[in-house]
């Protein structure tokens, strides 16, 4: 009968759906990890990376590379630097140049370092940091809450690549709250006096 036939049409399609749905959900998923492992080559990509913020629009014209390997010299100290760097590349940021008077734009320069501290050149105060991928500065900055709290209770910590939180030393019951992906969660930590390998992770 045409119902009979209707109901076959139906369940046929309805089976088609589910498939359609199951092959997505896994496309998905291989998606998401795809992205996960392009994330992390970015990240450690960039962990070579340094970010010197501060420095005035075209202070660096004609040859940034040549710019930042003598300003590397001029402004840290010989034991640091004996010779001019080997830089592969320096470049200001894509953000648009600042206008008059305002914040200039970060250089980036492909280069091992450390994070350094403030520095003035020229009259103008210069700081150096790591460069990081967006998302993961983005995973970073959910710590800067946990990392006052700590810093207030004098607890030493560090951040640990790619974004793990561990605290060190002797440490009491305190609160921390942090966003977690789309949910926040808020976790009462109780430490006894060590807690050297204790890792708070994504």
């Amino acid at each position: 009968t045409k119902l009979a036939e209707v109901e076959a049409g139906l369940s046929g399609h309805s089976d088609q759906l589910t498939t359609l749905e199951t092959r997505l959900n896994d496309v998905a998923a291989a998606n998401k990890s795809l992205q996960l492992q392009v994330e992390d080559l970015i990240s450690r990509s960039k962990r070579q990376d340094v970010c010197v913020i501060g420095l005035p629009e075209d202070s660096e014209t004609g040859y940034p590379t040549q710019f930042m390997a003598e300003l590397f010299k001029e402004v840290l100290d010989d034991e640091a630097f004996p010779n001019l760097a080997e830089l592969d590349r320096a470049h200001r940021s894509l953000a648009p140049k600042a206008l008059p008077g305002g914040r200039p734009r970060p250089i980036l320069v492909l280069w091992w370092a450390r994070e350094h501290g403030d520095i003035t050149f020229q009259g103008h105060k210069i700081k150096f940091y790591q460069d990081f991928s967006s998302n993961l500065a983005k995973k970073w900055s959910t710590f800067n809450d946990i990392k006052s709290t700590l810093y207030k209770k004098g607890i030493r910590f560090g951040l640990i690549y790619p974004a793990r939180l561990r605290p060190t030393g002797e440490i009491q019951t305190f609160l921390i709250t942090r966003p977690c992906g789309d949910t926040y969660w808020t976790t009462l930590i109780l430490w006894p006096l060590k807690c050297h390998q204790s890792l708070l992770t994504f």
